[in-house]
């Protein structure tokens, strides 16, 4: 167990950096969680809410007095907010470590900084904005709705669990040989989209059929399935300097997608109305 340290989490209660702020927390670390509420939501730092290691602080990336402030209290800053500037200015200027998630899936390695670039994450907290294409084919087949796949379903897809994903950070952040290197956290097993749209049919027992519509880029999900152009993800760098693997294999992935979507649908009785959805957050006032 690495020795207690301070860490600021930019975009600490979406939804990687907020798992990821659990897991610091559990380490026995302090930690500073910098949002603005744009993507994320407090109820996701619902479990750490009462931790005294925790701050939460509702501000901009882009706020340098803040970004100045937040980052010379702490060792190590993980910069998943979009936005950059203030925050890496600020890290080198006060000497702290910087992790930093490539924009739109690219990024240099540079002054020192750790750069990820993350493949399609999937796990609970997830924005329904930001579904991946799996947990969309999965909502549909337990609603039993039709599977949208764009195209001929051969586009290639890889699926990472978001505790696998956080897993690889952690290694990233404990590994001195990280710094000023780029590396993909994705998972190992590829399928085509149609494949996984079959897949996702069978393992959850629906009778939804799978049609086929016209690629359009600007309806399919970002993300690998959508990367053609782009340099493909590999998690080979990754894996041979921390010997990382993911522990949960796509039907592990796809299990729990299910059982999720079949908790979060209403339930609706003969003449009733689902109930509205509570605002994001608000418990925590």
């Amino acid at each position: 167990m690495p020795a207690p340290a301070t860490y600021l989490v930019t975009g600490g209660a979406g939804f990687i950096g907020s798992h990821l702020a659990d897991a610091l927390l559990g380490q026995g670390h302090t930690v500073l969680v910098l949002d603005d509420l744009s993507t994320g939501a407090r109820a996701n730092l619902a479990a750490a809410w009462s931790d005294p290691r925790l701050r939460f602080v509702r501000g901009s990336v882009l706020d340098e007095r803040l970004a100045d402030e937040l980052v010379a209290r702490c060792d190590t800053v993980v910069h998943l907010a979009p936005g950059t500037g203030a925050i890496g200015a600020a890290a080198l200027r006060h000497g702290a470590r910087l992790l930093t998630a490539a924009a739109d899936g690219r990024g240099e390695a540079a002054s020192g900084a750790t750069v990820v670039r993350h493949g399609d994450t999937v796990g609970p907290r997830q924005s329904p904005v930001h579904a991946t294409q799996l947990t969309r084919l999965v909502r549909r087949a337990v609603a039993g709705e039709p599977l949208a796949v764009h195209g001929d379903g051969t586009r290639a897809c890889r699926f990472l669990d978001v505790a696998d994903a956080v897993g690889a950070l952690l290694a990233l952040l404990a590994h001195p040989g990280a710094a000023g290197a780029e590396f993909d956290v994705v998972g190992d097993e590829e399928i085509a989209v149609l494949d996984l749209a079959e897949r996702a049919v069978g393992r959850s027992g629906s009778a939804s059929p799978v049609r086929h519509f016209p690629y359009v880029v600007d309806r399919v999900p970002h993300g690998s399935c959508a990367r053609a152009a782009d340099r493909p993800l590999d998690a080979s760098r990754l894996r041979e300097l921390t010997g990382w693997r993911p522990a949960r294999g796509l039907d592990d992935i796809l299990d729990a997608a299910i059982a999720r979507a079949r908790d979060e649908a209403p339930v609706v009785l003969p003449g009733l109305r689902a109930p509205a959805a509570s605002p994001a957050g608000q418990h925590l006032g």
